[in-house]
Formats: structure tokens, sequence, C-alpha cells
């Protein structure tokens, strides 16, 4: 029995895993946001990408991030830029070009909270922040947080 599962470990091992494609793809009309706050203009970018054959482990994490470092240096942003958010999706039976072409409200109502894997945000300052998601809330990032402030809870109804 231990040499099977021995066996069994070695051929997975042997298996060549495919390699993961990334499309772009777009529920927006256009991929730029524009705000106004405190009489400034803010811009921000949003991008969408379906991972095919996603796996959640170390190679495929390492295969984004080269993915957006190569993305975000091929193209042109406005000087202006507030952030860029790349947001990536597993590819799975709702979640694909076939079924975001039908209804491309579902990525909100549906692949959001199911299918977002990860999400990349580069800042004005240059900074950059990775969340990683499971089942629409993050799991990881790499933002620092400051302590956060203490305060106290009080029963409003006693006033």
């Amino acid at each position: 029995m231990k040499y099977l599962a021995i066996m069994i470990l070695f051929l997975q091992s042997c298996i060549s895993e495919k390699p993961i494609s990334i499309t772009e793809f777009s529920t927006y009309t256009y991929p730029i946001s524009t705000t106004i706050s405190l009489g400034k203009e803010r811009i921000y970018y949003n991008n969408l990408f379906l991972v095919s054959n996603f796996r959640n482990n170390k190679k495929v994490e390492l295969s984004i991030d080269s993915f957006v470092v190569k993305y975000t240096s091929d193209n042109c942003y406005s000087a202006n830029t507030d952030e860029i958010r790349l947001y990536f999706y597993k590819e799975t039976s709702k979640t694909n070009l076939t079924e975001i072409k039908k209804n491309p409200r579902e990525v909100d109502r549906y692949s959001d909270r199911h299918d977002l894997v990860y999400c990349y945000i580069i800042k004005l300052d240059g900074s950059k922040v990775r969340e990683k998601y499971k089942n629409g809330e993050v799991i990881e990032t790499t933002e620092k947080f400051s302590k956060p402030p203490r305060f106290k809870i009080t029963d409003f109804r006693a006033y």
C-alpha cells in the first residue's frame, strides 16, 4: 500500500501541467473611470482578465505577477492616473468568454463572488498591492496596514 501511494505521487509529478493562458475582456463600454474628488479629477483604469488552466499554486501566482509587470509597462496611461486595477478571474463553466458575451452583468453578479482570484492595484505613487480572493473575499494582501484606531463601541439605546 505504501509503495502504491508513492507510485501515484510520482506519476502525478510526471504529468505536465498545462500552462495558463490570460485573455483580456471587458464588460465596460470604456475601461477608464473618471471622478471628481476634492476639486481634482481622478482617473482609474479597470482591466479584466480571464485565466485559463488556473491552479492555486505559486507557479501560477508568479506567472500572473510577471504578466502584470509586462502589461503595465507595455500600455500607456494618463499622467493623471490615480490607480490601475487589474482583475483576474479563473475560467469556469459560468465565467468564460462565451457566457460573458451572452450576459456581461454576470461578471458582477456571479464571477466577482465565485471566480475572482486576484486583484492588482498600482497606485499613483508607484506602490503595488496584490489581493488574493476566495469566494468573493480577500484572503491575502500585500498591502501594509497601520494599526487600526482603538475605540469603544457604546450602546446608543441608552441615549
